[in-house]
């Protein structure tokens, strides 16, 4: 190989791993709980460190099963069509806050069930991150208990 040969080759090279390493990001998340109330709206914040737009990146925000996503955010689309039942039409990411590497999750109308574990799943296709992000929900609750003395049902 000739030194020019040697020189595009060595080129090429250096290009690949300056992009590849350019893509390596961290999710950055809360160091505790996310506290909200029932009924309220709450705000899951992640975002990448280094700062790096997360635009073309596949955002998935879910539970416990990574296939049934609270929300996922693909091919520069929201997929609510993937999204579990039990959060549809209550979430939300800052779109245009993506350039900015912000991946936080918007809830709206928590629930009690809206309670746990959240894992943000940010692929850039070269790499990709996580974070976990606990939810704490609390507010007054009702417990009722219910007995029957035939024929009268009681309430408490």
């Amino acid at each position: 190989m000739d030194s020019d040969g040697l020189f595009l080759n060595t080129l090429a090279l250096t290009t690949t791993i300056c992009g590849f390493f350019s893509e390596i990001f961290q999710v950055v998340g809360p160091s505790s709980a996310v506290l909200v109330h029932v009924g309220e709206d709450v705000t899951l914040p992640a975002s990448l460190s280094p700062v790096i737009s997360a635009q073309k990146f596949e955002v998935i925000w879910f539970r416990d099963d990574f296939d049934s996503p609270v929300f996922l955010y693909q091919n520069l689309q929201i997929r609510p069509e993937y999204q579990m039942q039990a959060y549809e039409g209550r979430t939300a990411l800052f779109t245009e806050e993506l350039l900015k590497g912000n991946v936080s999750l918007r809830l709206q109308d928590v629930r009690v069930s809206d309670g746990g574990l959240y894992k943000c799943f940010v692929d850039s296709g070269l790499w990709n991150e996580e974070v976990h992000i606990t939810l704490n929900v609390e507010g007054d609750f009702l417990l009722f208990s219910c007995y029957s003395m035939s024929p009268l049902v009681v309430v408490t």
